[in-house]
């Protein structure tokens, strides 16, 4: 028979070994290996930016000039045209000199070169008279060179759209409704016009809260073209009237006519919006589908520098200085060939016509100035983005 405590002191010293074991294992660094240690797991990256340069050496035209000076009735859109087949992208690629404080003023004489940085486009603007190279490290003295903002060319031919910035010309039913109107002359005639006083009724109160009037007659309706609904109503301008007396009825001197000023014309205050100095061109942020539904001093169709109304809003994130592609329909040809039965009718895609701005926005229309077209451009075109 086994001695008990000889078991137990055996227990004991073969405990003790064990755990003499497990610390020496413990205390050893592992063997450096090739495999890389396991990372703890992490969430997805999120994908990097792409970083590529918005405009490339394929948007530049082949033809384009070596060098350009800046004349007397050019525009930045007819200049950005001559170097880049997408006339809009101009200020993406502006390369701002020090001595210039906005490369978007440009003057008669300065001078337009193309050159390529890190394989990017850059459009440089020199001025005479600037130390040559541009790199801002030169020592200037201090002087004074004044250029008035009218000397500046325009981004855009300004006097194409003039009109229609000082001139509300789409009004809604309810304003049309709510506008004084003229309701007669001291001679009771049908018709007046420069120089001649009317009286008009509608004001609220007593008294005009303004002291000059636009005249407006109220025009067609702007329809939406598939549904028919009313997007709001053409104001047509006749005149300009300037108060001379309160009251009820007021009486009012028409200082301009552009045709002759009818009883139940409409009375608005002047709008003293005037053509910005500046509209720099930009692509829409959402998607644009609109149609033109349309034409200004044309009956069936209009070229570049004409202006037309889009079925596209405030509503629907229209924005001034948004620029979209005029498509065209394509229409349809015969094909004799795909078939023994017959002749089948095949529709052809659109295709691009022109180039607009949008440069004025109302609630539910818009304007848009035709900057370029390479076709007459039609009522029921559609403006998408480029």
């Amino acid at each position: 028979m086994t001695d008990r405590p000889s078991i137990d002191a055996l227990r004991t010293a073969l405990i003790a070994l064990a755990l003499a074991l497990i610390a020496g294992c413990a205390s050893q660094k592992p063997e450096p290996t090739d495999e890389p240690a396991a990372e703890p797991a992490q969430s997805e990256p999120e994908p990097a930016l792409k970083t590529e340069p918005k405009v490339t050496r394929e948007d530049v035209k082949p033809s384009h000039p070596v060098r350009y000076t800046v004349k007397r009735g050019d525009t930045l859109w007819d200049i950005a045209a001559m170097f880049l087949r997408d006339p809009w992208v101009w200020p993406e690629i502006w390369s701002v000199n020090p001595q210039i404080e906005n490369p978007h003023l440009i003057y008669p004489g300065d001078i337009i070169t193309l050159a390529f940085r890190d394989g990017e486009p850059r459009l440089i603007v020199e001025r005479p008279g600037m130390p040559e190279g541009g790199d801002g490290y030169e020592k200037l003295e201090p002087q004074v060179r004044e250029r008035s903002l009218d000397e500046a060319i325009p981004s855009i031919p300004a006097d194409a759209i003039r009109q229609f910035l000082n001139r509300p010309r789409v009004v809604t039913a309810e304003e049309l409704e709510r506008a004084p109107y003229i309701v007669g002359n001291y001679e009771g005639r049908l018709i007046s016009g420069e120089g001649n006083d009317v009286f008009a009724r509608g004001f609220e109160g007593s008294e005009p809260d303004a002291d000059r009037y636009n005249v407006y007659r109220p025009g067609d309706p702007l329809r939406e073209p598939d549904t028919g609904e009313i997007l709001g109503y053409e104001a047509l301008y006749v005149g300009k009237a300037a108060v001379r007396q309160g009251g009820d009825p007021a009486r009012l001197h028409l200082t301009e006519s552009t045709r002759e000023i009818l009883r139940g014309d409409r009375l608005m205050p002047a709008d003293r919006q005037f053509a910005r100095g500046e509209y720099i061109p930009r692509l829409p942020d959402e998607r644009v589908d609109a149609q033109i539904i349309q034409l200004f001093d044309a009956i069936s169709q209009v070229a570049t520098n004409q202006v037309v109304v889009l079925n596209h809003g405030e509503t629907d994130g229209a924005e001034v200085a948004d620029v979209l592609a005029v498509m065209q329909s394509g229409g349809t040809v015969q094909d004799p060939y795909a078939s023994a039965e017959g002749t089948e009718t095949v529709e052809l895609p659109p295709q691009r016509v022109g180039t607009l701005m949008i440069f004025r926005t109302f609630e539910r229309v818009s304007y848009g100035l035709i900057l370029d077209a390479t076709q007459s451009i039609r009522l029921n075109d559609t403006a998408t983005n480029p």
